[in-house]
């Protein structure tokens, strides 16, 4: 019973660590200008969060106004849940 404890805490240690299971987070500066820049988005102004065609949220938040992704992206916005449009 020992040894399994002194495993487990081992692997538990290593999946913990810096770097292990953690994703390599994309730069600000890639994700302002990937995806559509010509593709219309709903801006929630009081989120600052952009949203995409189809989507839930998209001309469905209390106030917001539409642009161009790119011109989304230029003003500062962010896309929804970290996904830009297609």
């Amino acid at each position: 019973m020992r040894g399994f404890f002194a495993a487990f805490f081992v692997v538990l240690a290593l999946l913990t660590s810096p770097g292990v299971l953690t994703p390599h987070p994309v730069s600000a500066a890639a994700q302002q200008t990937a995806g559509n820049p010509d593709v219309k988005v709903w801006v929630n102004t009081n989120s600052g969060i952009y949203h995409c065609p189809g989507t839930r949220w998209y001309g469905n938040t209390k106030s917001g106004k539409y642009m161009s992704q790119k011109d989304a992206q230029a003003s500062g916005y962010r896309p929804a849940n970290g996904k830009v449009c297609r």
